[in-house]
């Protein structure tokens, strides 16, 4: 047994809180010791995780993490405690906050749990996660990003509960549009995101106007908020483009008319798209997949992963990329062309898309927290035994790197991996 103190998003259901609670559960049922603290909880009712309260203490940092002393009780945390592991389920700026924190590490492990949205990756985390005694990924893409750079990284694929995302039989599913005044007819697309800047809110809107041109029955259901300070008001967005916005259909509408839970909102839809300029992993597309909905990503980081063999349909990047504000990685921009040329192909062949359906429902619903959770447990054991991770020697480009077309995405002389630019699989 381990005395664990897991830093995340505990009790809220976000990416990293479903993350953190599906894995510190499942090491709670295997008898370590966990006590959490979480940056989303605020800490005045009990935490839950899929309707039954943590089995365990949950911190709340949100205050702390708004004023922006939230290490100051990390480090008290971690004084009273005195937990034999101190494992981060966070962007890597987190980690290495609390890396840096005053902590004697020498009576602690640190490990981390951290995605890779592009590459390249920062030196900086570059730097610190190779002296982590214990470092996971959330994708292949992302392992395989960070050997490359020289971290010895492990995968912590998430998973899905198949009790909680399934799919419907037809007539629920009719039975469900009509509830919230959809067509049974129609072909609905959704995106379940946030609305925020690494998501091509825009350019996916382009590409469903565009499609939605010949198609007067279909509809789009965006799974987020309308306006975002992080994102874009999208309204707004309809007005100036001329966009029929009684096209789109907000969670908030849904909510009204008939309060579906997540579930039944992916059961409304005929096809799911996230377009990211950068993706860590991308949980929503895989819980779409597993309530038999086809998926739409773009063929970069982990979109080829989770959608390609057959499973969805991937979207071509456009030969362009820029360094994003995120530690300088890369963003790609999706082929909106290609993107609606999909739209109408799925549209058009509802067998082929039935038959993509099935596929990627039976991947999806493979990946198990159970899964995720071997792999987590097998780096603490492996950290708790002393076994650092040897150091791996950075991967030397194989030749000079472009994109797809010759478009040079390196810069000050520093060349990026195609492989990596391209998907990385």
């Amino acid at each position: 047994m381990h005395k664990i103190l897991l830093i995340s998003d505990n009790g809220v259901p976000t990416g990293y809180g479903r993350i953190a609670d599906n894995v510190g559960v499942r090491l709670h049922q295997r008898g370590n010791l966990i006590v959490g603290a979480s940056f989303a909880y605020d800490g005045l009712l009990p935490p839950t995780h899929e309707g039954k309260p943590l089995p365990y203490h949950v911190a709340s940092l949100q205050r702390q993490r708004m004023m922006g002393n939230w290490v100051e009780d990390v480090v008290k945390l971690i004084g009273a405690t005195r937990p034999d592991v101190v494992m981060v389920v966070q962007d890597a700026p987190y980690a290495e906050a609390v890396y840096n924190a005053p902590v004697d590490w020498s009576q602690h492990k640190f490990v981390v749990i951290t995605p890779v949205d592009g590459v390249p990756i920062l030196p900086t985390w570059v730097n610190f996660l190779r002296e982590a005694d214990g470092m996971l990924s959330i994708s292949q893409f992302g392992v395989d990003a960070y050997r490359q750079a020289g971290v010895r990284a492990e995968l912590c694929r998430p998973g899905i509960n198949p009790a909680e995302f399934y799919a419907l039989s037809d007539q629920e599913r009719a039975e469900l549009r009509q509830q919230v005044g959809i067509p049974h007819d129609a072909f609905v697309l959704g995106t379940m995101a946030q609305n925020q800047g690494r998501k091509a809110i825009p350019l996916m809107l382009e590409g469903f106007f565009e499609f939605a041109k010949t198609e007067p029955n279909a509809f789009y259901l965006l799974d987020m908020d309308a306006i975002s300070p992080m994102g874009w008001d999208i309204r707004q967005l309809c007005q100036q483009n001329r966009w029929d916005a009684r096209r789109l259909i907000f969670r908030e509408d849904i909510l009204k008319r008939a309060g579906l839970n997540l579930m039944q909102r992916y059961n409304l839809l005929d096809a799911h798209a996230v377009l990211s300029h950068r993706e860590g992993y991308g949980l929503p597309l895989v819980e779409a997949m597993a309530c038999g909905v086809v998926s739409i990503a773009m063929d970069y980081c982990s979109g080829r992963e989770i959608v390609g063999g057959g499973r969805g349909v991937l979207i071509n990047p456009l030969p362009f990329a820029n360094y994003s504000t995120w530690g300088g990685s890369m963003d790609r921009f999706p082929d909106v062309a290609h993107f609606v040329e999909q739209l109408h192909r799925l549209n058009d062949e509802p067998h082929q898309r039935a038959e993509l359906a099935r596929v990627g429902m039976e991947w999806a619903r493979a990946q198990t927290w159970d899964h995720a959770t071997d792999n987590v447990a097998m780096v603490i054991e492996r950290a708790m035994a002393g076994e650092l991770p040897p150091t791996v020697a950075p991967s030397k480009p194989k030749a000079t790197i472009v994109s797809v077309d010759n478009h040079p995405v390196s810069k000050n002389g520093q060349a990026i991996p195609i492989e990596l630019i391209e998907g990385g699989m």
